[in-house]
């Protein structure tokens, strides 16, 4: 297993223990002191989710090896109902975050920062990233979606 690249969307299972969910709750809690932003809600134990309209939502995740984001629409959207809406902004909106639309995962505008979260003492570089891409993600969505 030593010689085995781990995936970032891996729970990790050899040279890197996985985060509790203390830890996780923790990690969040502090982002959220951070951020003092009622539009970030809880998604689910590894996300966060800033809603920026009513149909369209930037998903702030973590995981043991990177933070990141991508946009999502409503619980319950599938991948593909969000994928040909937000394909109509295209390629505006891809060039305005900086990401591509679609990419290795079922994920639209996904865009990460490698990181190992088990380490408390790489939270805050980590919690700069996220929140400054937090703030163009949701900024550029508003200015290329929202209001057109």
């Amino acid at each position: 297993m030593a010689d085995r690249q781990l995936d970032e969307w891996d729970i990790a299972h050899g040279g890197l223990r996985s985060l509790s969910s203390r830890e996780i709750k923790a990690f969040w809690d502090g982002y959220l002191v951070r951020r003092n932003d009622p539009r970030i809600r809880h998604g689910s134990l590894y996300s966060r989710w800033r809603h920026v309209s009513g149909d369209l939502v930037v998903s702030l995740y973590l995981t043991n090896r990177s933070v990141g984001l991508f946009v999502r629409g409503q619980r319950g959207e599938g991948f593909a109902t969000t994928l040909n809406r937000l394909s109509a902004f295209e390629p505006r909106l891809g060039h305005a975050l900086g990401v591509s639309l679609r990419g290795e995962y079922n994920l639209c505008y996904l865009s990460n920062h490698p990181v190992a979260m088990v380490d408390p003492a790489n939270w805050p570089a980590a919690y700069a990233w996220l929140e400054r891409q937090e703030e163009h993600f949701s900024e550029t969505m508003t200015d290329v979606v929202v209001s057109a």
